[in-house]
């Protein structure tokens, strides 16, 4: 999962120094670096170990992943309320900054799209498809965005934009396959058509009540939901777990969901969003080296053919307003 777009409305605090245009740089490289290398080694992780893997479960991988995410984000989001953290009551009274019973609901419904779903489609078609058709079909991200922005009409349409979409499209067609469908590379494109739809959804929230404060409650609410169905694979998996297992597993955990997550939306709020969306080139570039030099892969014609599309269609989006 590419969260590239979550927070780009938000704007960093008043109060803080601005960072020097390095560190911006630095932080959107790392989490491309982050995203990349997540689609490479969670194919490592659910690889059968026959196969050189750790045969992990994908339920049970996205259930860690969530809970991760909810346990640290949580942390963080009462350590930043301070006080407020010690009296319930504070956040009410705050007005705009607390969460009323309706923005739970909103909460728990975005966090199906943006968390719950989007995690499981990823790592369920990661497992049937190449670590570098993932990256590239995260590419896609920002022009379904751009599609459901026109769709409900949080933006005009611009023949630009549907150019861009077309050849975006265009591409995952290829990438999917005509004959034999590449069944992964479909689930991971609903799964960024998924987190487009969370982008889309929680603009108005997110300005609202402030990126860390969504993001801890979707990752909360995700993991609330799919506890049905990634608890028991979860606690079957944990015991199962070799030494490079949860190694792989805790790097997934730590460093695509945690540092990612945090690192994103911190940049997000110190750059544009035309900037961060550009970083975006980077992450099948990455994915197909690691994806080389770890599992010994290559780029297919097809999937070449495919990137030029879709990386074409991500130009045209990006460009459409400079």
């Amino acid at each position: 999962m590419s969260p590239t777009t979550t927070s780009a409305t938000t704007r960093a605090p008043k109060s803080s120094p601005m960072p020097t245009a390095g560190a911006t740089h630095a932080a959107l490289l790392v989490v491309q670096f982050a995203f990349a290398s997540q689609a490479v080694l969670a194919k490592i992780a659910m690889s059968a170990r026959d196969a050189g893997g750790e045969s992990v479960i994908p339920e049970a991988l996205a259930m860690m992943r969530m809970l991760g995410g909810a346990v640290f984000f949580q942390v963080l989001l009462a350590l930043r309320r301070g006080p407020e953290a010690r009296d319930p009551g504070a956040a009410a009274r705050r007005g705009s900054g607390g969460l009323t019973r309706k923005d739970h609901l909103v909460l728990a419904g975005l966090s199906i799209v943006g968390i719950a779903l989007n995690q499981t489609l990823f790592l369920v078609g990661l497992r049937w498809t190449s670590p570098f058709a993932v990256s590239l079909l995260g590419a896609t991200i920002p022009v379904f965005t751009a599609g459901l922005s026109i769709a409900f009409r949080k933006e005009s349409f611009a023949w630009r934009t549907a150019l861009g979409i077309a050849l975006a499209l265009s591409g995952v067609l290829w990438l999917s396959g005509r004959g034999a469908i590449d069944k992964g590379a479909v689930l991971v494109s609903l799964n960024s058509l998924s987190y487009a739809a969370y982008v889309v959804l929680s603009r108005d929230i997110v300005l609202r009540l402030g990126a860390v404060r969504v993001v801890a409650w979707i990752f909360t609410y995700g993991a609330i939901l799919f506890a049905p169905l990634g608890v028991g694979p979860m606690l079957a998996q944990v015991p199962e777990l070799s030494m490079r297992g949860a190694l792989l597993v805790g790097y997934i955990v730590l460093v695509p969901t945690i540092l990612a997550y945090s690192l994103n939306a911190w940049a997000l709020g110190r750059s544009s969003a035309t900037l961060v969306t550009i970083y975006i080139y980077l992450q099948p570039l990455i994915a197909g080296v690691l994806a080389h030099l770890l599992l010994g892969e290559g780029v297919s014609p097809r999937a070449g053919v495919a990137a030029l599309f879709i990386l074409s269609g991500l130009t045209v989006v990006v460009m459409r307003r400079r």
